[in-house]
């Protein structure tokens, strides 16, 4: 039985159009799987696995009594219980997607026994981040022992544990200038930051925050690169705004992620509970005057205000626009450590990894194909691994070479 033999019957499989044979065929295939424990968990992965099951059984069954006709002519099978459903549902989302999770967790150890032009390999990332002090000293925090890493005025900066750095004191009373603060991720690292007014802020790899030491007046402001995600304590008094380039998002105390990298195409601020304003705000040249002379450049603004649910796309020398029905799974599942990919093309994949792994991307040959790819593995999988599932979709070809991932 070929793929496509195999793919026909599992579809008649789970709208009942099977026989008794089909049906005991496809359950004992399921069973076996199961049974000689080839199908291995990672750490978090059977949940989501679980999970996503679930989903698709409530989506797509109403009641234990399916009708249908067999196309074979034998008889068919009027009635699936919940341990059919469960098998059917497990196999169809191995089969469904372009990359086919729970299988190529077992066509990657096929892979690796028969060996592959993976021959190298680049460790996930982990939390790493450097921190730059308003007088300019750096601290390498991965490096830093647990506690008391510096003192800013009243603030005392703490490290708690790895992957964390917190303001344990407001500095806003005084006088003065403020002081600032700079918290980088390199690539391959990712970093928390609780700020002095509580907020929480999760650093995403090759990213940035400005910020002050302790917020005064009528706003709390911090400019980014990169991504990142906040959880921002309520003031009403003072507004939150998060800057970058000719955008800002302004909230009083809500959970929003912002995508904001120069190699992506646009920037994305995705909104998970309560509500953000983005504004927008850039210069519109008018054109030549009659006498040869150009008008002042003018200010264009716009603003859009976001729902739970929506994402605002901020695309270069173009409008904001607002996307309804974002995929909130895939927006904010670095946060959750996973690359989740629902329907992404192989670039956009190619440059996270490229992030998260600290390689550079080089495609060669003839064009690399565009099929969208569905993708949901753990960031604490090492780069071969990453790349011989997607191999085994038959997007593309890969090889490692040093710091660097071939792509055919």
């Amino acid at each position: 039985m070929n793929q496509t033999q195999a793919t026909d019957l599992l579809n008649r499989y789970s709208s009942g159009n099977c026989t008794v044979a089909e049906q005991q065929l496809v359950e004992a295939w399921y069973q076996e799987l199961v049974n000689t424990g080839e199908l291995e968990y990672g750490e978090g992965e059977k949940g989501s696995i679980q999970e996503a099951i679930e989903i698709e059984l409530l989506q797509s069954i109403a009641t234990d009594e399916i009708p249908y006709t067999s196309y074979t002519g034998e008889t068919p099978v009027r009635q699936m219980h919940n341990r059919t459903w469960w098998a059917a549902a497990a196999i169809l989302l191995c089969l469904s997607g372009t990359v086919v999770y729970l299988l190529n967790k077992r066509a990657a150890t096929d892979l690796a026994k028969a060996g592959s032009t993976l021959k190298n390999d680049a460790e996930p990332g982990s939390n790493k981040a450097v921190l730059t002090l308003a007088n300019g000293k750096t601290i390498l925090l991965d490096d830093a022992a647990n506690g008391v890493v510096a003192q800013e005025g009243k603030a005392k900066l703490e490290k708690p544990d790895d992957g964390k750095l917190v303001y344990s004191s407001d500095n806003s009373s005084g006088e003065g200038p403020l002081s600032y603060n700079t918290l980088a991720t390199p690539r391959k690292g990712q970093y928390q930051l609780r700020l002095p007014d509580g907020t929480k802020v999760w650093l995403n790899a090759a990213s940035s925050i400005h910020y002050p030491t302790g917020f005064r007046g009528k706003e709390r402001r911090v400019q980014i690169t990169g991504e990142a995600y906040f959880e921002v304590t309520h003031d009403k008094e003072m507004p939150f705004i998060v800057e970058k380039g000719d955008m800002q998002v302004e909230v009083l105390g809500t959970h929003f992620n912002v995508n904001a990298y120069d190699d992506e195409s646009a920037i994305k601020t995705t909104l998970l509970e309560g509500s953000v304003k983005v504004v927008r705000q850039w210069a519109v040249d008018s054109g030549e005057l009659a006498k040869g002379k150009r008008q002042k450049a003018k200010d264009k603004i716009q603003e859009v205000v976001l729902k739970p649910g929506e994402q605002a796309i901020a695309a270069a020398h173009s409008s904001l626009t607002i996307h309804h029905s974002p995929d909130l799974e895939q927006v904010i599942a670095w946060k959750n450590g996973l690359f989740h990919f629902e329907s992404a093309d192989i670039k956009t994949v190619m440059r996270q990894l490229a992030r998260w792994y600290d390689v550079d991307v080089v495609y060669e040959g003839p064009a690399v194909k565009n099929d969208p790819l569905f993708v949901e593995i753990s960031r604490n999988t090492r780069l071969s691994d990453v790349l011989k599932v997607l191999q085994e979709s038959g997007s593309a070809k890969f090889s490692i070479q040093g710091k660097m991932i071939i792509v055919k």
